[in-house]
């Protein structure tokens, strides 16, 4: 096992038919699955009734929740897939891997730095003042301007 913990999130929609004693129930069960197999939960929305834009097993409504937990063991969600694919009240299920907490500061660092670079490059530009461009003489441009034509 490494030392790296994971996190994830797993969203699932459970037949919107059933009473809501087995609805808790299954969620629970989900969260037990996860927890035997080496997950720490770190937050759960309980399901709520939700209208599906397009129908899922001819069911055009759901109980929607999702459980966001970390583990260093991935393959320990094996059990969770399982206990997914024999329960038929679950309409859908969705696991995805988020960011680390390391992750998600590199990521901050480094917005960070770019935009303490953006100001500096603005303040060097104020600081500098606008470009100077050589003034041409007006008659002078003119008459290149009108030679042009005239060769074309």
């Amino acid at each position: 096992m490494s030392d790296v913990r994971r996190n994830y999130e797993l969203a699932f929609h459970i037949n919107q038919n059933l009473e809501e004693s087995r609805i808790m129930a299954i969620a629970n069960e989900l969260k037990d699955a996860l927890v035997k197999g080496l997950a720490t939960i770190t937050f759960a929305k309980e399901p709520e009734r939700q209208r599906l834009s397009y129908e899922v097993k001819h069911n055009a409504g759901s109980f929607f929740g999702y459980i966001q937990f970390n583990t260093e063991n991935p393959e320990g969600l094996a059990g969770v897939e399982e206990y997914i694919k024999l329960n038929n009240d679950i309409l859908r299920t969705l696991i995805i891997r988020l960011p680390s907490d390391a992750q998600k500061s590199q990521t901050l660092e480094r917005q960070m730095r770019a935009k303490e670079r953006l100001e500096k490059r603005a303040q060097a530009a104020t600081k500098a003042g606008p470009l100077s461009r050589p003034s041409a003489d007006g008659k002078k441009l003119d008459k290149e301007v009108e030679d042009i034509i005239e060769k074309l």
